[in-house]
């Protein structure tokens, strides 16, 4: 074999022991996975190539040599076989059931007399020395022996990179050891100490402990059961009945996974549906308030127009007859009072009807009505309300979105008139390529966010922006003046409705 050949041989780390009973499992458990793609899909990721032993030959790596005890791996191949398999089948115990299947194996079988004898506390020091014989890549030890407890902990070499399946296998195995053992109710746990390098070949130690819980049988049936497993009639039905005894806690397991999964899956279809509901909620909700703010706004268009309509009429109507009777009986002092009066009244409604519902909203759009509202502000109460523009007319907004819009900027206005105490305020309006922003700033006494923000009505102009997915962001300090911002997603602007 050339110098390049040889270097395309997988190191000899891991005893194909080890594969041999996991292709076991999976043909008798998993029939549905397609051993040969596993292998196709691990070789894609790696060169896999073994020294045949009969005659020394480079070959490609086949599901015959995973079958034969004799035959080595690197760690790297089963690592990414081990990974390849969950992919395919996502069972976190996946690697504890088929370790728990190791007391099968023929080396263990051999040793089961000793093992009977021994007890699990002295099993658990030969341990050490067994594994290694399978596994070249880390170093057991026991760390703590008592009656009816076993603590080992595994070392793995520098740069070995493991996983939760490996784990849980070596969890299974050191169950298989202390049923060979004669213990009854075994429960092995698992902890990580140190998770070792996150590529293989990094710096950096994998280190597990395992704690083995068992009840153990006292001496003489301890003994009892070595010298009955010394006649092979009586050590085969032993072995028998143990292989029953290990099919009934695998079919324990396999039903405890089917009763996960099928929890998890009954939890998932509740979690959609409980999600699904409340947003069909959200929607039922988000069309209410659509409908409420239409009507609202049309009710608002209705009573203005009857008041322009009608009583405006009469004002304007009862103006100009007081100034013609001026003119006939300019002797009449109170006629002065009376016109003046009448004016009042007629300014009045027409602001008052602005207010309501202003024509220039509809007529000219929502930046038209904000700079008559900014205007209007300032003359009625004596402020210095700007208003500033960054839109430039690139924007097209629904009107039921200006509707809206300007209600809500409409009312943080009255908020700076009740609460700020200050005449200086701005209204600004912006966006950028994804948000509509308006901001309504003042320079007063400022507010505790936390504190104040029920009370000033936020949280019910908050709810007008829901169905058009914006928020209200609040930035006060006290003595220090307000800023609030209207966001809203740019093509939640765009759709009519009133």
């Amino acid at each position: 074999m050339t110098v390049g050949l040889r270097s395309k041989v997988m190191a000899k780390e891991v005893s194909a022991l080890n594969t041999y009973w996991l292709i076991q499992y999976l043909q008798k458990y998993h029939t549905e996975i397609d051993i040969e793609e596993l292998l196709g899909e691990v070789e894609a990721e790696m060169d896999c190539y073994v020294e045949n032993l009969e005659n020394g030959k480079l070959e490609k790596l086949t599901l015959r040599h995973l079958l034969q005890a004799r035959y080595w791996f690197s760690h790297r191949f089963v690592y990414n076989l081990h990974e390849s398999i969950l992919r395919r089948i996502p069972d976190p115990s996946l690697g504890y059931k088929i370790g728990r299947t190791i007391y099968k194996s023929k080396p263990l079988i051999r040793t089961a007399l000793g093992v009977s004898l021994l007890g699990v506390h002295r099993v658990a020091q030969k341990v050490s020395s067994e594994a290694a014989k399978y596994n070249r890549t880390k170093e057991y030890s026991v760390r703590g022996l008592a009656k009816g407890y076993v603590e080992i902990r595994i070392v793995h070499h520098q740069g070995i990179k493991v996983g939760e399946f490996t784990m849980q296998w070596n969890a299974g195995c050191f169950f298989s050891y202390a049923r060979l053992a004669g213990a009854t109710d075994v429960k092995v746990t698992m902890e990580c100490i140190d998770p070792g390098p996150l590529e293989q070949g990094g710096s950096g130690q994998a280190i597990w402990d395992f704690k083995i819980v068992y009840l153990e049988p006292r001496l003489a049936i301890r003994l009892f059961r070595a010298v009955m497993l010394t006649i092979p009639w009586i050590r085969k039905l032993t072995e028998e009945a143990e292989a029953i005894e290990a099919e009934y806690q695998e079919q324990i397991l396999t039903r405890d996974e089917i009763i996960r999964q099928r929890t998890q899956h009954i939890m998932a279809i509740q979690e959609k549906l409980i999600a699904q509901e409340r947003r069909n909620i959200e929607q039922k909700v988000a069309k209410i308030s659509r409908e409420l703010v239409t009507t609202e706004e049309r009710e608002r268009r209705a009573i203005a127009e009857d008041l322009h309509d009608s009583v405006t009429q009469l004002l304007a109507l009862s103006v100009k007859e007081v100034q013609a009777l001026k003119k006939h009986y300019p002797q009449i002092r109170e006629l002065d009072g009376l016109k003046s009066n009448l004016n009042t009244a007629l300014r009045d409604l027409r602001g008052l009807t602005f207010q309501i519902s202003p024509p220039v909203l509809y007529d000219f759009g929502l930046e038209a009505a904000l700079e008559w509202l900014a205007e209007d502000v300032n003359q009625r109460h004596n402020m210095r309300l700007v208003f500033t523009n960054l839109l430039k007319g690139e924007l097209s907004i629904g009107q039921q979105q200006s509707v809206i819009l300007y209600r809500l900027i409409r009312e943080l206005v009255i908020n700076i008139i009740k609460h700020a105490q200050s005449p200086d305020g701005q209204i600004l309006l912006r966006h950028t390529r994804a948000q509509f922003i308006a901001e309504v700033a003042d320079e007063g006494v400022g507010f505790e966010p936390s504190c104040i923000k029920d009370g000033f009505g936020l949280s019910s102009l908050e709810d007008r922006l829901l169905h058009l997915n914006g928020k209200i962001h609040i930035m006060s300090t006290p003595t220090e003046g307000t800023v609030i911002q209207v966001k809203v997603p740019l093509d939640s602007l765009c759709s009519d409705g009133v």
